[in-house]
């Protein structure tokens, strides 16, 4: 196996673990966060410019990147539930808005008063080396971020099952209305977890600055925020299982890309690959769920008729 593509995979792997986090917190607290990718784009520009321009100590520098990154992405997805508290909108539909509407706005910056003055791409300028992440498996682009994703499903999963916090969560997601009954501060968790959520995905934004592209460039976010929606979904809501569904989403990805370069097809075509995968996946799973709707309706008593 080539050891490029396979730290290649790895790091992808990272990046939908941060960004997976947050869209199971969304699914956790019944509140669909599909806004995710322009979060992610906005956390990855945000990290970009700071780090571009900053001329702080390396450590500060960095900090407040990424602390700026998680705030105004968390911002982005909190108005969302801000909406909702409200106005009764559906968090499902505003925050894809939201997300639809932030990426033209980023991409309009990009392409103008804060593209590279050096450089012929539509992208930030270059961050410092001194604040570049270094390769942990050269010449991959695998880095220490993928060490800080593996905690992050770890210490998710401590919070949504150790904590209060983390139960009441899990109750709002499954009934709004027996939380309300039972007197949960659920207008507090429903922002609390949209900020999460937002602000992990805008940390998944920054990881990718600081550690793979080094400069946000226009569409660095693009199929990242769907697949690790989808690494969520595999994974069942459970953040540990998180990890070997990030694991598959990542490898999946890099290697059809690879298929596509090294046979001479579209690079469309990994994205048929993946959906071809995510099928096979998921046919089991409903079956498993049709059988066990079966087998219930089977165990109901009938009324017998005369």
């Amino acid at each position: 196996m080539n050891v490029y593509y396979l730290g290649s995979a790895l790091n992808l792997s990272s990046l939908y673990m941060l960004a997976g986090c947050g869209s199971l917190i969304s699914i956790k607290s019944g509140d669909f966060n599909l806004g995710g990718e322009g979060q992610i784009y906005l956390g990855g520009f945000i990290s970009a410019i700071i780090l571009a321009n900053c001329r702080l100590p390396v450590f500060f520098a960095i900090l407040l990147a990424v602390a700026a990154s998680f705030i105004c992405s968390a911002v982005l997805a909190a108005f969302s539930a801000v909406f909702k508290i409200f106005r009764n909108a559906d968090f499902l539909f505003t925050s894809f808005i939201s997300s639809a509407a932030i990426i033209p706005f980023l991409d309009g910056l990009i392409s103008g008063p804060a593209r590279s003055k050096t450089d012929n791409l539509l992208a930030t300028p270059f961050i410092p080396e001194a604040v570049r992440l270094s390769s942990i498996l050269e010449p991959s682009p695998l880095n220490a971020s993928f060490i800080i994703a593996l905690i992050f499903c770890i210490g998710l999963w401590f919070l949504l099952n150790r904590t209060a916090w983390g139960r009441q969560i899990c109750i709002l997601g499954i009934s709004p209305e027996f939380s309300r009954y039972v007197g949960f501060a659920c207008q507090k968790l429903s922002i609390t977890s949209a900020i999460l959520s937002g602000g992990l995905h805008g940390l998944a934004g920054a990881a990718a600055i600081l550690g793979t592209y080094f400069t946000c460039h226009q569409g660095f976010y693009s199929g990242m925020g769907w697949n690790a929606f989808s690494a969520a979904l595999i994974a069942g809501t459970n953040p540990l299982a998180l990890i070997p569904s990030s694991f598959l989403m990542g490898f999946m990805t890099t290697y059809a890309n690879r298929y596509a370069l090294f046979h001479n097809f579209g690079f469309d075509i990994s994205s048929l690959i993946q959906a071809v995968i995510l099928f096979m996946i998921a046919f089991p799973i409903l079956d498993k769920a049709g059988k066990n709707i079966r087998d219930f309706s089977h165990n109901i008593p009938r009324r017998s008729s005369k």
